[in-house]
């Protein structure tokens, strides 16, 4: 049986692997996360006419909150202190952290019906790297603007970016 932190975890997993798709591009899930890496959105070959990188990929490191602290137009998530160093280090591929944000209630996280699967709120991402050293030993409050929606349509623009070289 999954604990409801598990099954938080899948649900996130699900809505990453349904946004990347929707916009053509597949997701290899981390068998074995030890650097802070749940899956990672993949294109193959060049995405735009002005792409320089071929086949670009974003990681990500996945977290979802049945409780979310929101604070005006931002979203605070604890973040392990693991989590925050690995996620800010330089990389050849840029890393982001993604919280899906549910209902209080699990009963309310996913609707089904005939015609429709419906998976209730939606999750958020930010850019981790280059932020500064932290002296706490156990997490960092994140503050992720709402504005950085994980939609199929952002998504699509980060990998663009990405396979642009573009910062993220």
């Amino acid at each position: 049986m999954l604990t409801e932190n598990k099954i938080k975890e899948e649900i996130s997993l699900a809505y990453v692997l349904a946004v990347a798709a929707i916009k053509k591009f597949s997701t290899e899930i981390t068998r074995v996360d030890n650097d802070s890496v749940d899956a990672t959105i993949k294109y193959s070959g060049y995405l735009d006419e002005n792409s320089t990188l071929y086949s670009p990929e974003i990681k990500l490191q996945l977290k979802a909150t049945s409780k979310p602290t929101i604070h005006g137009d931002q979203i605070h998530f604890a973040l392990p202190i693991k989590n925050y160093n690995d996620l800010r280090a330089r990389s050849g591929t840029p890393r982001l952290l993604v919280v899906l944000c549910l209902c209080d209630s699990s009963d309310e996280w996913l609707m089904h019906s005939p015609d429709k699967l419906i998976l209730k709120r939606c999750a958020y991402f930010i850019n981790l790297r280059n932020y500064p050293d932290s002296e706490n030993e156990t997490s960092v409050t994140i503050k992720i603007p709402t504005t950085n929606l994980f939609s199929p349509e952002q998504v699509y623009e980060l990998m663009l970016k990405t396979s642009k070289e573009e910062e993220l």
